[in-house]
């Protein structure tokens, strides 16, 4: 069988779909956002398959670096395969179970205004000169997120099932394993502490007033 090799996504949604192409027409489609549709389709040609953008946005949910081989293709997994349709196939032995494309968590982080300098810039060391002299000093950059994905999983035992993985900070020690029940009504209840904190942002009293008792009286 052949396979492709691992592709350099970063899980966010794709906007860009690449069909893959072998010796008898379509096998895969690739999916990438648009900072990883350079780099996918250069992993596809350098493993011997042609990479071609289509013009069309892809189906939504698809993340970046996904995969789909279609069962008539040269990518289709041959009867007998023993990696789930959503496996990366990258490690499984080595990890000693299957895993899908991790999906990130920490939300990415919003750019400085501009013509701030971020305290982590080279330029901020620089002394003011000119006009930079009555700006202030640098903006002083937030701290950030530590590192989060979900994917899942899979062990290598028979009878095992899917399994949602939780990493913080990408290290095995810092993982947390759901079940699939357990992930949907942990989604549940994410969406309702959401929706609690979006309502106490709008009722929050703005800057000098005063909080309302139950019947809205100050």
């Amino acid at each position: 069988m052949s396979v492709l090799p691992p592709l350099p996504g970063c899980g966010e949604s794709a906007t860009i779909r690449i069909e893959v192409y072998g010796g008898g027409g379509l096998d895969a489609a690739a999916y990438a956002c648009a900072g990883h549709a350079a780099p996918i389709a250069a992993t596809i040609e350098a493993a011997g398959w042609s990479a071609h953008p289509a013009p069309r946005v892809p189906e939504s949910g698809r993340p970046c670096g996904h995969v789909y081989r279609y069962p008539t293709g040269g990518l289709a997994d041959p009867p007998g395969d023993t990696h789930p349709r959503w496996c990366d196939r990258d490690g499984c032995a080595a990890r000693r179970r299957h895993r899908s494309a991790r999906l990130p968590l920490t939300p990415r982080p919003p750019a400085p205004p501009p013509g701030l300098l971020t305290a982590d810039d080279p330029a901020a060391d620089d002394p003011p000169t000119g006009a930079q002299a009555t700006q202030g000093p640098a903006f002083e950059a937030l701290p950030a997120e530590p590192a989060a994905d979900v994917a899942l999983a899979q062990a290598l035992v028979p009878g095992a099932g899917p399994v949602l993985v939780v990493a913080v900070g990408g290290a095995e020690p810092g993982e947390l394993m759901l079940t699939l029940d357990q992930g949907r009504v942990l989604s549940y209840r994410l969406r309702r502490l959401l929706d609690l904190a979006a309502a106490a942002h709008v009722r929050r009293a703005g800057p000098g007033g005063r909080p309302r008792n139950r019947r809205g009286r100050p």
